[in-house]
């Protein structure tokens, strides 16, 4: 049985800002006597919006009654009105990812957001976020390589790598196209510290309000080519540390990357070898020019992206899954609950949990934290399918210590398991709790990290939760 959703999704970045609309089919899967098993089953952008400059009040903060006006005149251009549209994610990234930013965003299109997830991606999120939408991550599993994407927008580069499929590492630096803007006569309106700090080690020194050349230009795009190619070597030089943004670290990895591709806004100009080195008054072209010219040295092939300027998010979709009552434990009167962002323990963190150990998942939960900007989140883990005692209790044990280090305790405690044992971790953790706490634990739902749900109030006389998953939906 299946159904089609109508999704949007509109991405606000550092430089550009950029909508596309999504039909989503929506099928149940499982037999008629299962539980329901609802699944995304295909995805056809039916709509892309031009490409703004996103709009701003000053350097740091979005023009919120802008953005409205773009996201109005794209609607209008799509032939769709905010009653149509099923979902949708607006996710604020690169430089614009500050809350003050966030609160414009959903102040001005809350008639349009309603019921959207609005997010904002730090640094190494919004790597992970681009390589996923640029297709590298599926491209790494389909051919059992280490694979890395390099999203180069306008003030950072985010790179994320990955491992036959698995996230390796990420990390970003503060190399974009425009570390330098000049109006039409070649003068100089803006350029960047960190410019001028990387430009240091090369004896190039650049002034606002100076006529740059294309000599400068083009030694400028190659000396930022450089800082992109040396953030992917086994070893960094000096650019590495000079360039990586302060709340993110340089890569380390085990095995070579074998295969790069690029995206963001840099991208296009590389893909299309544009030959104006002026053409957007920045230094998008003459990066991606400087590429071209070192390429050939790398160790590492580079290929085409499916994704390039958009590859951040083409949008969001929903499904719904009713819950056994007899695997769930909740408290009364939290719901609904609207939007939860989700964090999912990595293996090595989960196994720890089972030994007592919160390090891990401490650790996992601040940066994501950090990376979102959010205060109220829920935790994920996959759960044991046999599980003894011992290793209840210890999971119990280390799950309250994460709950005290490092979630918010003004919400309930939240925890998704994958597998069949909420029940008897609700029933653990309420017998440990030394404190009023409100613990919801649910079960057989399946969720990433970056997920959101809404949980809505417990129907069929309280014996099931109806739990929504809003994913971010991916090329």
């Amino acid at each position: 049985m299946g159904n089609d959703i109508l999704s949007v999704g509109i991405d606000i970045g550092t430089t550009t800002t950029s909508m596309i609309v999504s039909r989503l089919a929506v099928t149940n899967t499982a037999a008629s006597y299962m539980v329901p098993d609802v699944n995304i089953t295909t995805k056809t952008i039916v709509y892309r919006s031009d490409l703004y400059l996103t709009p701003l009040q000053d350097r740091e903060l979005l023009d919120g009654d802008a953005i409205r006006q773009i996201i109005e005149t794209e609607y209008r251009s799509a032939g769709i009105t905010p009653e149509q549209v099923d979902t949708g994610a607006v996710i604020i990234t690169g430089e614009s990812s500050l809350k003050e930013n966030a609160r414009i965003v959903l102040d001005s299109l809350s008639s349009f957001a309603g019921e959207f997830v609005v997010a904002t991606a730090g640094p190494d999120l919004e790597s992970i976020l681009a390589g996923r939408g640029s297709g590298a991550e599926a491209f790494s599993k389909k051919y059992g390589c280490v694979a890395a994407n390099l999203d180069i927008g306008g003030g950072t580069t985010n790179v994320s790598v990955f491992n036959c499929g698995t996230l390796e590492g990420q990390t970003c630096i503060d190399v974009g196209g425009r570390l330098l803007k000049y109006d039409a006569s070649g003068v100089l309106t803006y350029v960047s510290p960190r410019l001028n700090a990387l430009g240091a080690l090369r004896g190039l020194s650049l002034a606002e309000g100076s006529t740059i050349s294309d000599a400068d230009l083009r030694s400028a795009g190659r000396l930022l080519a450089e800082a992109i190619f040396d953030s992917v070597h086994p070893a960094h030089r000096e650019l590495t540390r000079v360039s990586t943004t302060a709340s993110s670290q340089p890569l380390a990895l085990t095995d070579p990357i074998q295969f790069v591709s690029f995206s963001g806004g840099v991208a296009d100009c590389y893909y299309a070898e544009e030959p104006d080195l002026r053409k957007y008054r920045d230094l998008g072209p003459a990066i991606a020019q400087g590429l071209h010219d070192l390429q050939a040295a790398e160790p590492f092939e580079v290929v085409k992206p499916k994704e390039t300027i958009r590859a951040t998010v083409v949008g969001a979709g929903t499904y719904m899954t009713e819950v056994s009552g007899s695997t769930i434990s909740y408290s009364d009167d939290l719901f609904p609950i609207k939007n939860l962002p989700l964090c999912v323990a990595s293996d090595a963190a989960e196994a720890a949990l089972y030994r007592n150990d919160p390090a891990l998942l401490i650790d996992e939960l601040q940066w994501y934290r950090r990376q979102s900007q959010v205060d109220f989140l829920g935790v994920c883990v996959r759960g044991k399918k046999q599980t003894t005692y011992q290793e209840l209790c210890n999971l119990a044990d280390a799950l309250l210590a994460v709950d005290t280090a490092a979630l918010a305790q003004d919400h309930p405690l939240i925890i998704i398991c994958e597998n069949d044992l909420a029940k008897a971790l609700g029933q653990v953790l309420g017998r440990k709790l030394t404190r009023q706490r409100d613990v919801v634990c649910l079960d057989c739902i399946r969720i990433r990290s970056g997920d959101y749900i809404d949980i809505g109030k417990p129907v069929l006389d309280g014996v099931a939760l109806p739990v929504v998953v809003k994913t971010l939906i991916f090329n």
